[in-house]
């Protein structure tokens, strides 16, 4: 053996790493490192993003108290819905980005992404509009109580106004992600949700605004956000770069973008959608019960920021690969993030299944809620593992612009969640939402599971 073998499968490792930090990792590196090292961004930042509701149900729970909590958590599943209408859109978009870049069309991205920008800004203002109009009006439709409807309407309106710039901010972090840079909306995301959160101590504990101060401190944020992405887009991204000339709406580019962000746009809202039905569902046992499931909520959705930043990821190097035309790598990269999906959950479900009390009690010190909260977060742990299985799927599935199928699964999932739910809660309580939202899981992992292993055959195969 020559001097210095042994070091060799080291030396391999460090290698690894550099690619994965390379300006063309994505399309030349080793697909775990460079997955991992991309994917890593993605989920600090879907976790700081997480953060703007949790610290602002923190904030509420110390200085509130119940009632405006309880206000902030039946307020949660509506602005889910929006923002996931909104998100979901440059979800798609991002798709067809990441393609145009891998392939090398630059003329074709940027009238892509004037088209979509313009577009999403329209179509963000239209939801903008009719969720100032009906947030109280569907909130009285749940069977809200009337204090909490008046504390979430004033919420809601407050933040819709502001929605335009949760859009502006997340169209260009998928656009910046689709180029292969997850770091700065990271960055940018870390600064902004630190100083959401000193904001939602200073306008609520100092200055007294209520929960006006909670809307006013994400809004703010938001734009700030949105600003700081579009300024790096425009001077260190040319891919990106718009000059007013650029920003012309192209229809028949219009209706391939529509094409590719209508289903993801739905898809993601489906979902949401269903919970906010679920909640409504719960409404007879209680405010506490409600209040302590949109907690287990709030940590369902930290423990997703982990699943959604892989398939984040997954669906950037799919996408960049398969316009490149290597599509045996692409293959590599759906085998590479199932694993690391698989060894993720292992350990966080562990986590929630041995401290499931103490974790919603970081939101509120009411025994009821705490109570009802940990019975889902529990009962849930172990089963988390086919939500992870479900969003890497259907990952896959966006990287090879399937996005209608992704759409078609999660609606038949969330139908079945309803269904069951309508059914159980009445029986169960909350084990019966559990029993729904688990069964719905375990649904789209077998409608998308099999097939998703032919595709990936049929890649290499290709």
């Amino acid at each position: 053996m020559k001097s210095g073998e042994m070091f060799m499968p080291h030396s391999s490792i460090v290698h690894d790493l550099r690619s994965a930090r390379s300006s063309g990792a994505l399309l030349t590196g080793a697909p775990l490192p460079t997955l991992l090292y991309f994917a890593l961004p993605i989920i600090l930042g879907n976790i700081f993003q997480q953060l703007y509701s949790i610290v602002d149900a923190v904030v509420v729970g110390n200085f509130l108290g119940d009632l405006s909590l309880s206000g902030i958590s039946v307020a949660s599943p509506i602005v889910d819905v929006a923002n996931a209408l909104v998100i979901g859109g440059t979800i798609g978009v991002g798709v067809l980005c990441a393609h145009c870049f891998g392939a090398g069309e630059s003329d074709r991205l940027r009238c892509m992404n004037a088209t979509a920008l313009l577009g999403g800004a329209v179509l963000t203002l239209l939801i903008a509009v009719c969720g100032i109009a009906f947030s109280a009006p569907l909130l009285r439709a749940q069977g809200t109580e009337d204090a909490v409807c008046r504390e979430a309407a004033m919420y809601l309106q407050l933040v819709f106004a502001g929605l335009i710039f949760c859009f502006l901010y997340n169209y260009y972090a998928a656009m910046l992600r689709s180029c292969g840079n997850s770091r700065t909306p990271f960055f940018i995301l870390l600064i902004f949700s630190t100083l959401h959160a000193l904001l939602d101590v200073l306008f609520v504990g100092v200055f007294s605004w209520g929960i006006r101060g909670v809307a006013f401190s994400t809004v703010l944020c938001q734009a700030l956000s949105a600003a700081a992405c579009i300024l790096y887009a425009q001077r260190r991204c040319p891919p990106l770069l718009l000059r007013p000339a650029d920003l012309r709406f192209d229809r028949r580019m219009g209706r391939t973008v529509l094409s590719y962000a209508w289903a993801a746009a739905l898809q993601q809202a489906v979902v949401c959608i269903g919970r906010l039905l679920v909640q409504g569902m719960l409404t007879p046992l209680g405010t506490s019960t409600v209040t302590g499931y949109n907690m287990s909520l709030r940590t369902e959705q930290f423990l997703f920021c982990f699943s959604q930043g892989i398939s984040a990821a997954m669906v950037v190097c799919l996408s960049q690969n398969l316009g490149h035309g290597d599509r045996p790598r692409a293959r590599r990269f759906y085998r590479v993030s199932v694993l690391a999906g698989l060894a993720l959950i292992a350990v966080l479900g562990t986590v929630c299944f041995l401290f499931p009390a103490r974790i919603v009690g970081l939101f509120s010190d009411n025994a009821d809620v705490i109570a009802a909260g940990a019975r889902y977060t529990g009962t849930m742990a172990y089963l988390y593992v086919f939500a992870y299985l479900g969003e890497i799927i259907q990952g896959f599935f966006r990287g090879l612009g399937r996005l209608r199928l992704t759409m078609i699964a999660s609606l038949l999932q969330v139908v079945l969640r309803v269904v069951l739910s309508y059914l159980l809660i009445p029986v169960w309580g909350m084990y019966g939402i559990c029993t729904a939202v688990a069964a719905g899981w375990v649904l789209l992992v077998c409608i998308e599971g099999a097939y998703s292993l032919k595709k990936a055959k049929d890649l290499t195969a290709s």
